[in-house]
């Protein structure tokens, strides 16, 4: 493709755990203050429609496809004449997943991506997806990495190989429960220097739009209680590695926007390197508990005997207001 200039934008909010309707109006309000700046793509946060729980409870606001969060995305999208997406959390069949969807400005789908693999306390809750992390739109091909995804050498090659124009990156990236003093600042300066790295692999710009407020509630197993917060840091990277807007590290909500320049000659000529077995930056010390962690969720999800039947519940519940209306 030629060289394009595109306005986007990323939304940096606090969405209350089990607060749907509130956590969709206040977005429309920072979709609507980015639309009117001319943003021609707008990135919501990861599980923005209900919030992000520690423990089952997240299923309650699982929907299939068809649900009022999506139908709403549709809807936005087309009342302001932009591409938006954020994840929610889909149930399909006996499971859930954590999927990103894209909508277009005709308010049609134009592609969704399964979260692969669901990391650590999310393994408990949802299922890795099979989907390729490409959406081809009008304004150019599209890689999406889910939050934990951009850690993963084999998520980030995939959009390499597939030679895309634009990198989003949907997060409700958290700080973790330290097992020594220092790791919440080991992980901090691991993300913040991944956006170099990212840059520097794939040599296209870069949406990025995390979570901030609470992180609390009791893990699964036997991990105990976590009483923190999201990060934040939500930015926006231009083709040559510039940040050209960005939002703190903190509690700071808000809309970032601006143009952006899709240009080939960015473009990264290399594959992305590999750090350890896994990874696609450089890892705290802390990071091989992870996929173990990762590994004892997807047992526990499985043998799980409530998720069936949860999962083939909430789609008939969805599917009954539907018709009640």
């Amino acid at each position: 493709m030629n060289s394009k200039i595109v306005c986007v934008a990323a939304i940096q909010m606090d969405a209350i755990f089990g607060q749907r309707e509130q956590n969709l109006n206040k977005a429309e309000g920072y979709i609507q203050q980015a639309a009117k700046q001319g943003a021609q793509l707008i990135l919501l946060p990861e599980l923005l429609p209900y919030g992000y729980g520690l423990n089952e409870t997240v299923w309650n606001g699982a929907e299939p496809m068809d649900g009022p969060a999506v139908n709403w995305l549709m809807t936005q999208a087309k009342k302001y004449g932009s591409y938006i997406g954020f994840t929610f959390l889909e149930t399909d069949g006996e499971d859930f997943y954590n999927a990103f969807v894209l909508a277009d400005p005709n308010g049609k789908i134009a592609g969704k991506v399964r979260k692969s693999p669901a990391p650590a306390v999310e393994s408990y809750f949802y299922r890795e997806g099979q989907d390729v992390h490409i959406i081809d739109t009008e304004l150019g091909r599209i890689g999406v990495n889910i939050c934990y995804e951009v850690l993963l050498h084999a998520r980030v090659n995939e959009l390499y190989e597939a030679n895309i124009d634009l990198y989003l990156q949907p997060a409700a990236a958290g700080r973790p429960k330290p097992l020594i003093p220092g790791d919440v600042a080991r992980l901090e300066k691991t993300l913040i220097n991944a956006r170099a790295i990212h840059y520097k692999a794939l040599g296209v710009p870069i949406v990025m739009a995390n979570r901030v407020g609470k992180l609390e509630g009791r893990l699964p197993g036997v991990m105990g209680y976590l009483k923190s917060s999201f990060l934040g840091g939500s930015y926006i990277c231009d083709s040559n590695g510039q940040i050209l807007k960005e939002l703190d590290q903190n509690q700071e909500e808000g809309c970032i926007i601006s143009r952006v320049t899709l240009d080939p000659q960015y473009k990264a000529k290399l594959p992305p390197k590999r750090y350890g077995k896994i990874w696609a930056v450089p890892m705290p010390w802390f990071s091989f508990i992870l996929p173990m962690a990762q590994r004892m969720g997807e047992r526990a999800y499985t043998k799980n005997v409530l998720r069936k039947s949860k999962a083939l519940a909430m789609s008939n519940i969805i599917l009954l207001q539907q018709v009640a209306m």
